[in-house]
């Protein structure tokens, strides 16, 4: 389809902006002093969901939480019952009433939409027991025969290893959760992945050296051959998953187009290709943590950019719509307060994620907090919690723009994005490399959803032009902010959607 701009003459009506009193979601000094996680988001205003909306619910990964505080995230914020691993072990507890994972199983049965649950699958290949059951043809061996080993007791999956392993692991991943649909429908499975085979970067010059994968190698790239296996081995246990969960969605970590994807010469050896391992996942899900292998949210390597190297590839393969893994950062050493992004540009980040076609997310955060989930807090929300409700609030924004999401096509923009030159920027040009925009056209009428985005400075008024509507002046800010635009009878109309910016779902 073809649109043509306005002509300079067409009308503009914006919603104006500098009487918003955007709202500082965290940092308000009424705060009272909260003791528990549980009274800390007791005290924030709840996000206000679109009834009836279909996006798939929020989760989360990590150490699991205090009972009151997963059930209140369900009830009000957007998330998945938080059920944990699906073990042998956590099936046994379901026969005690007092147990946490019977009581969750409860909530469930009893209102499987309002209480939908996650569970986090078994990973056998990361238990010592199931490896050392593994048959010798599993591992690399050199030309004489000889077990390839870096270090003593430790060999190297082979790309070659038979097919039963993968039974075998599909097998026991599978029978627990079996255990568990018996009594309720699960809404969202994670295998944390990260097992098994891993990737040319660490161990391409052991497999060099066995002549199973040479040879069956042959012609093709290392990088099309490994993702070929690697996908062949993980689709045997995600069809024994699927089997036994009967719905649900199934996230294998990390599928995707990869973020890095011709940003070095040697960013192959560190990935598995999404063109082969497409089908192991119900849908793409990439990886978007602060300041972990990237630079933040500006730089030479953001995180919008490498997000949207992703998403370009996703769309060019039939998948233009996403559930990612993201984190504004966790205790980190090395990095200390630089490990942590601010929440107002979280916000932001999200809101332009959501717009390419994100619709929900697993909240990560990869340190055990001091004191654990349950400790006094004082007068500061923990990063962890505050990232949660942050990713709550973009949800319910855009559970009333679903859709513009599920309905509508990201604009490629004129530009060819910065690495894969092969695939659009999927943005709009603003000439400021920290200001971003994202436009997404409805396929049935002539509406758009525009977010634009202080990355870096100050909020600030950008001008754009894009198709079909002509030059557009909007509002960059540094959490974002999200536009309806519609054209009718030769004139453009701008309505905020997200008038109180770090409060965003109040406009509705």
């Amino acid at each position: 389809m073809t649109f043509h701009p306005f002509r300079s003459a067409a009308t503009v009506t914006v919603v104006p902006l500098a009487a918003v009193a955007v709202c500082g979601l965290f940092l308000t000094p009424s705060h009272a002093p909260a003791t528990t996680p549980l009274e800390a988001i007791q005290k924030e205003p709840r996000p206000k969901f679109r009834p009836g909306h279909t996006l798939p619910p929020l989760t989360r990964w990590g150490w699991s939480m205090p009972f009151d505080v997963r059930i209140e995230l369900c009830e009000h914020w957007g998330y998945a019952l938080e059920f944990g691993t699906i073990n042998p072990r956590a099936v046994q507890r379901l026969d005690d009433p007092a147990s946490d994972q019977a009581r969750l199983v409860a909530l469930t049965k009893s209102d499987p939409d309002k209480y939908p649950l996650c569970v986090t699958t078994l990973r056998p290949f990361h238990d010592r027991q199931f490896l050392v059951k593994l048959p010798q043809a599993a591992w690399c061996h050199d030309e004489n025969g000889n077990l390839i080993e870096p270090k003593p007791g430790r060999g190297i999956l082979c790309p070659e290893a038979p097919d039963s392993i993968y039974h075998d692991a599909g097998r026991i991943t599978a029978e627990p959760i079996a255990a568990l649909r018996k009594r309720v429908p699960i809404a969202v499975l994670h295998n944390g992945g990260e097992y098994g085979m891993s990737v040319f970067g660490f161990h391409g010059s052991y497999w060099a050296r066995d002549p199973r994968c040479v040879q069956a190698k042959g012609v093709k790239s290392w990088f099309q051959y490994l993702s070929e296996r690697k996908a062949h081995g993980e689709l045997i246990i995600a069809d024994a998953v699927r089997k036994a969960a009967n719905g649900g969605l199934y996230l294998y970590y990390p599928t995707s187009g990869c973020p890095h994807r011709n940003r070095s010469l040697d960013w192959w050896k560190w990935a598995y290709g999404y063109e082969w391992m497409k089908p192991v996942s119900d849908i793409p899900n990439g990886e978007s943590y602060y300041n972990h292998f990237n630079t933040g949210w500006t730089g030479h390597i953001d995180m919008l950019t490498l997000a949207l190297n992703s998403v370009g590839l996703q769309i060019a393969l039939g998948e233009p719509l996403s559930y990612n893994w993201v984190c504004a950062g966790w205790t980190r050493d090395d990095l200390g307060e630089k490990a942590f992004g601010d929440m107002r540009h979280y916000m932001g980040f999200l809101k332009c994620y959501y717009t390419a076609g994100m619709i929900g997310g697993v909240a990560g955060y990869f340190a055990y907090p001091q004191g654990g989930f349950k400790a006094d807090l004082g007068d500061k929300m923990p990063s962890w919690l505050q990232q949660m409700l942050v990713l709550g609030r973009v949800h319910a924004l855009f559970s009333h723009l679903e859709d513009d999401i599920r309905n509508g096509d990201l604009l490629p923009g004129p530009c060819m994005h910065r690495w894969s030159s092969d695939r659009p920027a999927y943005e709009i040009p603003t000439g400021e490399t920290d200001a971003r925009v994202l436009a997404r056209k409805h396929r049935e009428r002539n509406s758009w959803l525009v977010t634009a985005w202080a990355a870096g400075g100050e909020d600030r008024d950008v001008k754009v032009t894009i198709l079909g509507l002509g030059e557009l002046e909007l509002r960059a800010r540094d959490c974002g902010t999200v536009y309806r635009v519609t054209a009718k009878d030769g004139g453009v109309r701008l309505d905020l959607l997200d008038p109180d910016g770090m409060r965003p779902s109040t406009a509705f």
